[in-house]
């Protein structure tokens, strides 16, 4: 059976307005639907996990696709591609990846002290907004990994507004050899 927008959650979210919590924790965002556009959504499964789902509905409400993130551009797992009679062609993802993994990213991350992977913390700060970004390079093999507020803000003020307080800090991470190298 194919997955079908479900019309009652856009409708408990007050019409994309809003996020909602389901029965098993999984947070329900950027929801959307249009009779001629069709719909997306945006699925957190509850914590520890660090993945994003995102589907894409056709306007008949079938589902378009359905792909899963670890942060908000690498793609993980097996994507999945729905023709609008429900026929499905599936892409394995984890193939991409070389000898480091998507998870040994995330441990980086937590010997930084940015997440807690067992608890599931530190994904978002206290505004809701990411607190890093994972990039993966298919052709270079390397991670390009982003500390949203890595350093604090130590640049001349131009007296054009309000300096921000911090400054990503990114780092590359080669996918053969797991070396990291902090970019300038």
């Amino acid at each position: 059976m194919v997955e079908k927008f479900d019309i009652e959650i856009y409708k408990k979210t007050n019409y994309g307005f809003d996020n909602y919590t389901k029965e098993d924790g999984t947070l329900i965002s950027m929801i959307d639907f249009d009779s001629l556009k069709g719909g997306v959504l945006k699925e957190m499964p509850p914590k520890p996990s660090f993945k994003t789902i995102y589907k894409e509905f056709y306007p008949n409400g079938n589902i378009k696709k359905k792909e899963i993130f670890i942060g908000e551009r690498t793609k993980i797992d097996t994507s999945e591609y729905y023709d609008q009679d429900g026929n499905v062609e599936k892409v394995e993802e984890n193939k991409k990846f070389g000898k480091v993994k998507p998870e040994d990213v995330l441990k980086f991350l937590e010997s930084k002290k940015i997440i807690n992977i067992s608890n599931g913390s530190g994904r978002y700060d206290k505004d809701g907004r990411p607190t890093f970004e994972i990039q993966f390079d298919e052709n270079k093999q390397e991670y390009i990994v982003t500390i949203i507020e890595g350093k604090a803000n130590t640049e001349p003020w131009d007296d054009i507004g309000e300096p921000v307080a911090f400054l990503p800090l990114i780092y590359k991470m080669d996918g053969k050899t797991g070396k990291i190298e902090e970019l300038k």
